[in-house]
């Protein structure tokens, strides 16, 4: 008998393997709950406040692109997290019955960034492609592991220039408008975008060797993505998003279940069933 409900909020979202990553958590873990997608239009604000308050009611929820930002102004309770980047992507009810909300994706970037072997951010330079809410996340992970610069590319300028506002960054970050003709290097190359959901979306940045040491995509896919691959081809070392899926979604069971009696046990589960390699 399915006791709690949880749900992804998201457009598109039919891709995502979170249902079936947190089910196989579900099941390591004993508990009966349930885990679905859930698709909100973008700009459906009113659908997503809804959503958010249906799910919290009997368990809570994730939410990706488009709605992190949005979600964040709908919560009753924040974390610093959430007031510091103004995006939420994992959410409950508190004790007080409180629409409650976290931003796992800060310590969830930072967690697979590790896996980078040899990537310094502590006085690095980064740039940062995109503005949303999964950018804002990038963006403060960054700031707090102490990168000396770091560029932000969007293609609306306006929202990369209230990033850098807004999370007080105007003394390490910089707005830039076209950085294929930019001569500067950097340590690392993050894709905060949305591009390569789709089969048809371009690249979000043609790399070439020498300027760039690492690649970090968001989106992820089987093998890596077209992004990743590209990178891959030029000499930089890539990851796709698919390691930090993973560990924002253990910190998100931690917010909604406290202490797991056996995290590591839930992190290869979760791991085998995103198809993931798979290590004893």
């Amino acid at each position: 008998m399915i006791d709690r409900r949880f749900g992804l909020l998201g457009d598109p979202v039919a891709h995502s393997l979170s249902p079936r990553m947190y089910r196989a958590a579900f099941a390591h873990l004993q508990i009966p709950a349930s885990y679905e997608a859930h698709r909100v239009p973008r700009g459906d604000d009113e659908g997503v406040r809804r959503t958010m308050r249906n799910l919290a009611a009997v368990g809570g929820g994730n939410v990706t692109v488009p709605h992190k930002e949005v979600a964040a102004r709908w919560l009753d309770a924040r974390t610093t997290e959430v007031e510091h980047t103004g995006a939420c992507n994992c959410f409950w009810l508190d004790e007080q019955g409180r629409l409650a909300g976290d931003n796992t994706d800060v310590t969830g970037f930072l967690a697979a960034a590790a896996d980078l072997e040899g990537l310094q951010l502590d006085g690095g330079a980064v740039l940062l492609i995109g503005a949303g809410g999964a950018a804002r996340a990038v963006a403060a992970a960054c700031a707090s592991a102490g990168v000396r610069r770091m560029d932000v590319w969007n293609r609306s300028a306006g929202r990369a220039e209230s990033l850098v506002s807004e999370l007080g960054l105007s003394g390490i970050a910089s707005v830039i408008r076209e950085p294929e003709f930019s001569s500067e290097t950097y340590d690392l190359v993050v894709n905060a975008t949305s591009l390569g959901l789709e089969r048809t979306d371009p690249l979000p940045l043609a790399m070439e060797a020498g300027r760039f040491r690492y690649a970090f995509d968001l989106v992820y896919g089987p093998g890596g993505t077209e992004w990743t691959r590209h990178a891959s081809a030029a000499g930089i070392v890539s990851i796709d998003g698919l390691s930090m899926l993973l560990n924002q979604a253990v910190l998100s069971l931690e917010r909604w279940f406290g202490e797991l009696p056996d995290r590591e046990g839930v992190v290869r589960a979760m791991w085998k069933e995103a198809g993931g390699p798979v290590t004893s």
